[in-house]
């Protein structure tokens, strides 16, 4: 059921491939793009199991390999912003300033702690394992040399949160999934109740794969960009505004989430965890007391029909009915259902979450440029915004597509 999308498995999804393959083609055409999303819901939407799945067009998506090399630039970028906030001058903006005054203090900075984190940025991508691990030795090696055992600490913590992340999944039984933009699973209109709730787990286990991924890496970045370079920062010759690289390391670490969430969660990928959701529906859990019911059935498990609308059954002691809009396939009780259904049943609701993070997002920003104005606040907030102009354009290019499939008539 949980397949990848190849050229051997798009015959199996519920569009044709002669009408997708067609179609497909038009996307990059915007004029035909609109007309083609304000067409009836008869003619864009296809009908399995009296569920009706819209068509939504596929916009592009950056490969993995141009996603990660934008990345990595934007991680160095990021990393120089935060030797600003922490070694900043001010002597070379003042009217005593001199020639020889610069804007931040060069001679105060370790070198060979910045060559390392420029690595480690360069090394947080899977595919280059073998560097990061040869990074982390040096980099233990050099803090125990040169600064003392307590330094240690600092680059032993991301490893000891990666082994613990990986033990975690070991023992939840789940499948390691690839987390790619370049291979997304595919969606089964089946009618095999059976093979949806199999469905259901399988993409359940790849959402919350790929938010972990999404979290984790977001951290770990903001970790090695902001929280290290303070560890080994020498606060005898150098101030610290504590306040000012909290809301800047909140700000980054805001960013590497919408990033890698843009990425990552496509709309292509929440269009089929929206149409597995839509078949999964919903159960309410209804009072045992209830003496106006007639002889309830059990839940069958093995049964392949899905139950009808306001079908009420009994499950673990428990009397459930199903919900009054379209059929349902999931297990009674089951709180991961729930979850999957209420994020994915409806079109709007997750990317409406992600559109309210990068509001949230700007938001704070714009405060801050407003309640500080200061040359070094202003140019690290600046160049964030224009790295976030990337997640905000995906963010309002999804969700337009989206009002166009779903809410306009």
């Amino acid at each position: 059921m949980h397949q990848r999308n190849n050229n051997s498995n798009t015959s199996t999804t519920c569009i044709s491939s002669s009408r997708s393959s067609g179609i497909q083609q038009s996307d990059t055409a915007g004029a035909r793009l609109v007309a083609f999303c304000s067409k009836s819901s008869t003619s864009s939407s296809i009908s399995t199991n009296e569920i009706e799945h819209r068509y939504v067009p596929h916009p592009s998506i950056e490969s993995d390999f141009i996603f990660e090399l934008c990345l990595v630039f934007f991680k160095i970028i990021s990393l120089f912003l935060q030797y600003i906030l922490l070694y900043k001058s001010e002597k070379w903006v003042g009217p005593n300033s001199t020639s020889t005054d610069t804007f931040i203090h060069w001679h105060h900075i370790d070198r060979y702690i910045v060559g390392i984190l420029i690595i480690f940025c360069l090394s947080l991508q899977e595919k280059l394992y073998f560097l990061r691990v040869l990074i982390n030795i040096i980099a233990l090696i050099y803090s125990f040399w040169i600064y003392s055992y307590k330094y240690v600490l600092v680059f032993t913590y991301p490893l000891v949160c990666s082994l613990l992340i990986d033990q975690n999944s070991k023992s939840d039984q789940q499948e390691q999934i690839t987390i790619s933009s370049n291979t997304l699973p595919a969606h089964w209109c089946s009618t095999n109740a059976c093979d949806l709730r199999y469905e259901t787990d399988c993409l359940r286990i790849e959402f919350n794969q790929r938010i972990r991924h999404i979290l984790f890496s977001s951290f770990l970045s903001s970790y090695y960009i902001c929280i290290v370079p303070l560890a080994f920062c020498d606060t005898y010759y150098i101030h610290l505004d504590i306040i000012l690289l909290l809301q800047y390391c909140f700000i980054l670490f805001l960013s590497l989430i919408m990033i890698y969430t843009s990425h990552y969660l496509p709309l292509d990928l929440l269009t089929v965890f929206h149409r597995n959701g839509k078949h999964l529906g919903t159960w309410q859990c209804l009072p045992n007391n209830n003496n106006s019911l007639p002889i309830i059935s059990s839940w069958d498990e093995k049964s392949s029909i899905p139950y009808e609308v306001n079908s009420i059954v009994k499950y673990k002691r428990h009397i459930y009915r199903s919900s009054n809009c379209s059929s349902t396939v999931a297990e009674p009780g089951n709180i991961r259902h729930t979850r999957f259904a209420i994020l994915f049943s409806r079109p709007l609701i997750f990317p409406l979450i992600l559109c309210s993070l990068q509001i949230l997002l700007l938001i704070i920003q714009i405060l801050c440029l407003l309640f500080d104005q200061r040359w070094f606040v202003l140019l690290s907030q600046m160049i964030i915004f224009i790295f976030n102009t990337y997640t905000i354009r995906h963010t309002t290019r999804d969700m337009y597509l989206l009002y166009l499939v779903y809410c306009r008539e």
